[in-house]
Parts: C-alpha cells; structure tokens; sequence
C-alpha cells in the first residue's frame, strides 16, 4: 500500500460528513451541557452576590466552631488521600490502625488547639472567646473528662502507631521505676529538698552562746555519775567556738572556753523521739544527763574534724560501650547473653550478666501432599530448620571466659562473682579508668550509719560498694574480726577507719583500747588517748603474752560479776539497777600476727582462741590484721573464731584461700580495695575502703588529748597488767637492792652501750621482763639511763663509776 500524495482528495463526502457528525457529538455530550449549566449559575450568582462577603462570613463561621483545628483535619483528609493513592489499603488490618492512630493524633493535637485561649483575632473571630480549637473542640475537650480523654488520645495513637516502643515502654518503664524504689531515689530527692528549703528559710545568724547540742550519756534511776556528752555545732565561720584547745589548734583557732555545763536547776530538754527500740537501744538510760557535781562534761568530736567528701572524678568510660563489648565477645565464644544492669562504684563497675539460651535446629526436608520431596530451581532440596532443644547457657561457660574478657576491656584485672547473692545474674566487675577516694565523713553522714551508731558505740563505716552504697558494720555483732592484705593494699588505712570511727561516736567510759604494734609505727599515734586501758602501746613483743593474760584476766573476772547478779551478757549487766559504775568496752587490736606467732607461737594461740571463743558476751572484741595470711600464722583453730574476715589485695590464690577459703583476693586492685566476708553471708562483699588521713588521726587524738579531759580520764588497768607480767615471770614479786649482782650487770650492760631496753637486759642477763623493767627503773633513778619515751629504747646518759661497781 502506498502513500497518499497531496494531490489526492482527502476522502469521499460520506467521511466528512462522519467527521463533522463526531465533532458535534463531542461539543453536546451532557458532562460538557452540565458543567456550562454550572458555570453560567456561579457566574451569576457571583454578579449579584457580593463574593468577598460570602467568602468572609463563611471563613469566620469555619473558624469560630473548628478554629486551627480545621488545618488539622484538613491535614488528615490529605493523609488519607495520599495513603489511598499509594496503596496502602491494600493491606485492610494495617491500615485501619494506621488511619485510628493518625485519627487519634489529630484530635489530640486538636485538643492541644483546644485548651489553649489564645489572643488572637482573625476577622470577626476572637480565640480568647472560643479557645484556638473552636466552639467544637472546647465542648469536646473542655472539663476534667475531657482533659483526661485528651491524654488517653496521646498513649493510644502511640500504642497504634509505634507498638514496639510502646511495649518497650511498658515493660522498662516499671522495671525502672522498681529500681528507682529500691536504691531510694525518690526519697533522696524528697531529702535533699526538704534540707534544701530548710537551709533557704533558717536564719542566717546564730548567736554564738547557744549551747553544743547533748547527747545524752548515763544517768539512770540510780543517779550515776556518768557525764553528759555534748556533740558542738561547728559554725563555717568559727569552727572552734565550742571546741577545746586541742580542737581549735586542729582548725587553726586560738583557744575558745568551754560552755559552761548545766547546773541541776536547769533544763536539759526533751529527749528525741527517733532513738532506738527499747531491745536494740544501747544500753545508756536516757532520762538524766548530767554531772551531780556539776564539773566538766565529755565532749564527742565534730564531724567537721574529718575531711568533707571529695567530688566524683569525670567518668572517662563509657560504660554503655564496654556492656556492648562484653556482649560481643561472649557472642563471639558461641555463649548468648545480655547485660541487664549497671552498678558503678567508686573503683570498678558491675556490669550484670543475665545468661541466654542454648537453641539446638534441626533441618527437616519438605514434601507435598503426596509424599514427594520438594526441590529448589538448583535441584536442592527444599529443607525446613526446626528448633529441636532450648537450655539455658551454663555459669561456668562465661566464668571460663574471664581472661578473654580482661583482653576485650583492655583491664589489668577482672573478677567475676557467679552468681551475686540474691540475683540472677552473673557480676563482672571492670575496674573504672579513675578510682574515686572514699573519705570517712561522706559514709558516716549516710543514714546507715547514724541509725547504726544509735544503736551501738561499735559502728564501723567500711566504705562504699560497687553501686555506691554505703557500707557499715557493728563490732559488736561481728563478734571479732580477721584483717589481712599484702603490704600497701590499705591494711592499715582500714585500722585507722576502724579506731577513729570509734572514737568519734564513743567517750572513753564506753570503750577502751588495747593496742598490740610490734612494728611501732602503726598505732603509736594513740598513744596518750583517755581510751587506752594501759597507760602505754604495747610494742616489745616479750609483753604480749602478758597483755593478752591480762585480757584473759579481765574476761574472767567480768564473767564472775555477771554470775553474781545472775544477768548473761554485758548489756544486761550495764543495765542492772544495782550497777552505778558500768563496765566499758574492750577493744583489743593487734596489728601484725606473724610476729606474735614467731615469738610465741603456741601461747599467743591459745589465748587468741580462748578470747575469741568466750569474750563476746563480756563485752570484749579483737581486731586481728597481718600482711601474712599463711597457714602458720592464721591458724585453722584462730580462723575459726573469727567468722568475720576482711581480705584486701594478696599475692595469690593460696592467700585468698587461706583468709577466705575461697579465691578472688588475689583479683583485687589495692589501694582500700577490699571483700568483706560477715558472719550472715556465703560470699565476700566488694568496697571500696574509707581513707582517713594522717591529719585526720592527729586532729582526733589531739581533740581527746585536751587538758579539760584530764579530770574526766578514768583509771588505767596498769595493775591488772603488771600482775600478768608478774604471772608470766613465776608469781614472784622482784625487789632490787643497790649491791644486787642483776643490777651491776645492768650497770656493766650500760657501760658498753649506748641505748638499753628491758629486751636487751632480758637476753643478756636471763631475766623477765618484769624483773628486766625494774632494772631499767633502777638505771634510771641512778641517772645512768634517760627517761622513757614510748616505743624507744632508753639512752644512756653517763656511764656508770668506777666506785659504784666497786
């Protein structure tokens, strides 16, 4: 078929004709008639309307019953459209929640127009009237019910359209408001607060003559004469004002008098009403506190004497990282698990292990309804994988893994406790980049320790945990305790926590101190404290043995009393009606016990053993510490008498069971790093020890060591020494004459040296300590030897004369 030139006709007459005929089909079709019918209307209805007057009222009408809130549903009308547009009714289910969800946003976001009375003008319309959502949306959600079901529209439109972070929602939101309850954060926040508005509205100015604030010490219905004890408020701007000599010098104030003690005539207020239950209260009767004889009171230290709490270091760590990366590498051992908690301490972090599953599969081939296997387009069976076994991942599986873990975190050291006590969840405790200092006043201003130290003159701050909380112990309740470490792991930092605490919160009428240092240096700076039962720090080895007897000695003597009013511990017998004097505390610290067991192996043994097993009730406790925890010198018949044990930082595995009987001392990082094991517990305990500073000790010591005490100092027990050490030499008393032979080879000893001690004249001329101090005694009085300075030798002064031996 050819083409058609231009010089053929364009087609017949009957083909135009059909042309013309659909040309005028198309102009009179009715949609064309109708829409030229409503043209023409609105064109006239627009020629005699005035347009802008009905577009005017017809918006004030729209905006004064939906206000902004017509832009919202215009706004969902589009969303429905262009959801419809791009298929999405496709799925009916999905997208009926969609379009509830979004509904229910919208009126929520309407409502929000709602409750907002805005001035605002647009036209005739005032919002200030009619609020932003309209006369409609004010009688939907005006009124408590309506506000109410303004926020039930919010939760349920996220509920619909994001129901995965609403389940996430409602199971984390409570699990966190359970552990908000437990650690007592809402009611530290309350307390704060409460302190915070009380501190705002207290008056600025206190005078200066209100008096230091009792606590109430003695006194009962037999009118004793234990003194009343006064706690001074320390003021920021005169920390001395009622502090003594010792005290101001200890802050750097002149001397500042005393208030003067009240008399009988006068008031001593009422007694709080918060104290402690009548069968856990310490055993002091609350109802008179003061001197009959009107003369000076105690005084028990100030809180401000210990150093205020150090802030927290900046964090380094990102502790959500180092979860992720334990996750990572027990996943990468094949081992399921989740890290469910973070505890964060001073010195390590716990991060808490909850262990998964162990899913075994199993591949099942398919088939049709007729039994014949089906086939992938490869020819490969069609298999399907079915999970045959659920356990869960065993303990050990992540215990095993502890090196891998140190590796992965990059930590010198890491422990693992599995499970912690109480949990289920298996602790690995990373330590942090920074260790944070525990100081002594930030654990004894916790509430957990006041409570404590009102029930007892015993109460121990031990430090913080590995979640922060405070750690506290009463003594008297342990009953005795067993400290080891290795050199420089805070052994002796934490004795230093122990006697100052007890000092702070006990007169030397509660508690006294007998304190064993071989090596001299550790407790000689309590040497002079009105606490002390012997006038002196037991340092010569040769006395121990005699110390201890005298101890043993008293323990005997107690039991005897309790026998006669018939009453079985010291409490009952503090609180007897027919005792005036009570009995106080006896504290007995030992230092280093390896060197008592080399010296005397076999009585220092056995009389640990026999305080340890019959002292408790007698009111008389020990405090045992050595940088040696081996099987010679923590005996198992000394191990087991002390119940409750503090291990800090060791060389090994055989140390840590030694002092614990079981291994993780040796994981410790030093530095007052420590697991307390208590008497109530199957395992150890990890804090963060106190630090008291040297300052500390030396601002305590001199506070009690103030000349207004002097007068109040009770007696010493010298004698009940002397008559042990007079035991230990045979029972016999040892007078010197001047022409004695013992006493010119004294003087002969003299002559060739230039100190001498009682150990010296001991193993030189074979003698007792007893018989060996007399000898010095006789020395000195001849002038040959200087005067005694505790734990120093004596020094010879002038040789002895060639007449005098003659």
């Amino acid at each position: 078929m050819t083409a058609r030139t231009r010089s053929q006709p364009r087609g017949s007459r009957s083909t135009r004709r059909r042309k013309r005929t659909w040309r005028y089909e198309r102009i009179t079709r009715p949609e064309i008639i109708g829409g030229a019918v409503v043209l023409v209307v609105l064109a006239a209805i627009l020629i005699a309307v005035n347009p802008g007057t009905v577009a005017s009222d017809s918006r004030d009408w729209i905006l004064r019953h939906f206000g902004l809130g017509i832009a919202v549903l215009l706004g969902f009308g589009a969303w429905i459209g262009i959801a419809i547009w791009r298929g999405r009714q496709d799925d009916p289910r999905r997208f009926a929640r969609q379009v509830a969800g979004v509904g229910a946003l919208t009126l929520f976001v309407w409502g929000a127009f709602a409750l907002n009375h805005a001035r605002w003008h647009v036209g005739t319309v005032d919002f200030h009237k009619s609020t932003l959502g309209g006369t409609f949306g004010h009688a939907l959600f005006g009124g408590f019910f309506g506000v109410l079901a303004w926020l039930c529209l919010l939760i349920l439109s996220v509920v619909l359209l994001a129901p995965g972070f609403a389940r996430w929602c409602a199971v984390n939101i409570p699990r966190g408001l359970q552990i908000a309850w437990e650690r007592r954060w809402p009611h530290r926040v309350v307390g704060a607060t409460a302190r915070w508005i009380q501190l705002a509205f207290q008056r600025p100015d206190v005078p200066e003559s209100d008096p230091a604030e009792p606590v109430f010490i003695g006194g009962g219905p037999a009118l004793d004469d234990a003194p009343i004890v006064y706690r001074p408020k320390l003021d920021a701007a005169s920390p001395s004002s009622t502090l003594g000599a010792g005290a101001a010098a200890a802050f750097g104030r002149p001397d500042a008098p005393l208030p003067p003690p009240p008399t009988i005539d006068e008031p001593v207020g009422d007694l709080p009403d918060d104290g402690p239950d009548d069968d856990e209260a310490v055993d002091e009767p609350q109802q008179l506190g003061m001197r009959l004889d009107g003369g000076p009171a105690w005084q028990l230290p100030a809180i401000e004497m210990l150093n205020a709490p150090q802030p927290s270091t900046t964090r380094t760590h990102d502790n959500a990282a180092r979860a992720q990366l334990i996750v990572d590498t027990l996943a990468s051992f094949g081992v399921d698990a989740a890290v469910v908690e973070i505890n964060e301490g001073p010195t390590v972090t716990q991060f808490g292990v909850e262990p998964g599953w162990e899913v075994r599969y199993k591949d099942v081939p398919l088939r049709d309804s007729s039994g014949k296997q089906l086939t992938m387009s490869d020819g490969r069976p069609r298999v399907e994988r079915v999970e045959t076994s659920r356990t869960r991942v065993r303990v050990n599986k992540i215990t095993t893994l502890q090196n891998d873990l140190a590796l992965a975190l990059a930590a010198p050291s890491l422990r693992i406790e599995a499970p912690v006590p109480g949990r289920a969840i298996v602790g690995i405790e990373v330590p942090n980049d920074t260790a944070t200092v525990v100081t002594m006043r930030s654990v004894m201003e916790t509430k957990e320790f006041e409570h404590l130290a009102r029930k007892s003159r015993l109460a121990m701050a031990l430090g913080k945990g590995v979640s922060g909380t405070p750690m506290v112990a009463d003594l008297a309740k342990m009953p005795h305790l067993l400290i080891a470490g290795a050199t420089g792991s805070g052994k002796s930092v934490c004795m230093n926590a122990i006697i100052a605490g007890i000092m702070m919160n006990a007169t030397p009428e509660q508690v006294r101190f007998i304190m064993i240092d071989p090596k001299r240096v550790e407790l000689s700076a309590y040497a002079g404290i009105p606490h002390m039962a012997f006038s002196e720090v037991i340092v010569d080895v040769d006395k121990v043995v005699g110390v201890l007897q005298a101890v043993v000695g008293e323990m005997e003597a107690r039991y005897k009393k309790f026998q006669e009013l018939g009453v079985r511990n010291l409490d009952a017998y503090n609180k007897h009606p027919r005792i005036l004097k009570k009995l106080p505390y006896w504290v007995v610290i030992i230092d280093e016990l390896a060197d008592l067991m080399m010296a005397a192996p076999f009585e220092v043994e056995k009389l640990i053993a026999r305080l340890a097993q019959l002292a408790r009730a007698t009111g008389i406790h020990l405090i045992v510490a050595t940088q040696r925890p081996s099987v010679d010198v923590v005996t198992g018949l000394i191990k087991a008498n002390f119940p409750t044990r503090i291990a800090f930082a060791v060389t090994s595995q055989v140390d840590s069971r030694t002092i614990l009987d079981m291994v993780g001392a040796e994981k410790l990082l030093g530095r007052g790093d420590m697991l307390y094991l208590p008497t109530d517990a199957a395992k150890p305990m990890r804090i963060q020890g106190v630090y008291v500073s040297d300052a500390e000790v030396e601002r305590l010591v001199e506070f009690w060591k103030d000349e207004r005490f002097r007068d109040l100092a009770p007696e010493m027990s010298d004698e009940l020494l002397e008559a042990a050490l007079t035991e230990q030499n045979g029972g016999e008393e040892f007078e010197v004459a001047f022409d004695d032979p013992l006493l010119e080879q004294a003087r002969e000893l003299a002559r060739h040296h230039k100190r001498v001690s009682p150990s010296l004249l001991q193993r030189r001329i074979n003698v007792g300590y007893v018989k060996a101090a007399k000898l010095i005694d006789m020395l000195e009085d001849e002038g040959i030897v200087g005067p005694r300075i505790d734990g120093e030798s004596r020094e010879v002064l002038a040789p002895p004369a060639e007449s005098i031996l003659d």
